[in-house]
């Protein structure tokens, strides 16, 4: 497992907690949601979670079949 994915605010880099830079990692550890690193001042954020779209898609569905 590489840990949790974090995205540079600036640059919109991703990069999983195991590739983050030593300084930034160990602040990684302490923090939830985002982070500026006090070693090189990079900041980080987790990503925003992705709601599934297949609902979206079964509703669709059922309504196609009501309509036939």
């Amino acid at each position: 497992m590489r840990g949790f994915a974090w995205i540079a605010a600036l640059g919109e880099e991703v990069v999983y907690e195991a590739d983050l830079p030593a300084c930034c990692a160990r602040t990684a550890r302490s923090h939830e949601d985002s982070f500026e690193c006090p070693g090189c001042g990079a900041m980080w954020r987790k990503p925003l979670p992705v709601e599934p779209e297949h609902d979206a898609f079964m509703r669709g569905d059922e309504e196609q079949r009501g309509a036939a």
